[in-house]
């Protein structure tokens, strides 16, 4: 039988709100809107970029503002500066756009810069449930397993292992939500270079790496998932510290 790693916390969608909640958010980032669906449960003010906006119901809710860039994340980090947008700091980032490590390790580079030490930078789909959705292309009818061939998480898994091996000064943490679980990325560093000057390594160093059932035993072998709850209750009191 395939391997399947299942999450049985809250949805992702709930966690990032409970996460802006709990921070008391100043601003907010989200990177890869789609729908609307994360982005409408966030209260305070906040920008969000898509190349593509699928927007469906109310995205403005509470919020005193909101700034929606229909562009790729490269260009909105090349042009804009998001703490002047809202002229305030930017408290929590959500990262969810194309599910290619390198864009997802770009726009992590970029919304470190972004934040402030004691800011939150959250990552979407980093632990997939099975092999098969980490294919670098979406190809559902390819799928052996067809009960999950909508699900896609791409290849962003490698954003854990190169964040170890690169990064061993932030605070990277695992946590079990549905249903691909997120990323709480803390003791951030805006002014740390380290990821710049070696994009290109890391790119020819993980490229090549596929994950197959065996890949994906190992993963979560020995690696610590913590509970959304165990967050929200006081753990890494750090994710929740004002500057």
């Amino acid at each position: 039988m395939a391997f399947t790693h299942w999450h049985s916390g809250p949805l992702y969608s709930d966690f990032i709100a409970a996460i802006a909640r709990a921070k008391n958010a100043r601003g907010y980032l989200e990177v890869g809107v789609r729908d609307g669906t994360t982005l409408s449960r966030i209260d305070c003010p906040s920008i969000g970029v898509d190349p593509a906006f699928q927007l469906n119901g109310d995205v403005i809710g509470k919020k005193t503002n909101l700034h929606l860039y229909q562009m790729t994340s490269d260009v909105f980090f090349r042009d804009y500066d998001p703490s002047r947008i809202i002229n305030a700091p930017i408290d929590v980032i959500f990262l969810d756009g194309l599910h290619q490590f390198e864009y997802l390790l770009r726009d992590f580079i970029n919304s470190e810069k972004a934040t402030h030490r004691h800011g939150v930078i959250l990552l979407d789909d980093c632990l997939p449930a099975n092999a098969e959705m980490t294919e670098r292309a979406h190809d559902p009818a390819a799928r052996s397993n067809q009960d999950l061939a909508g699900w896609w998480t791409g290849d962003v898994w490698k954003l854990l292992p190169i964040l170890e091996r690169y990064r061993p000064d932030l605070r990277v943490t695992a946590v079990d939500v549905r249903p691909t679980g997120s990323i709480c990325i803390t003791n951030l560093d805006p002014s740390s270079t380290i990821l710049e000057r070696n994009y290109y390594e890391i790119l020819d160093k993980y490229r090549g790496i596929d994950m197959d059932d065996a890949a994906c035993a190992r993963f979560y072998d020995g690696r610590t998932i913590i509970e959304a709850r165990t967050i929200l209750d006081g753990f890494e009191a750090s994710l929740f510290v004002g500057p």
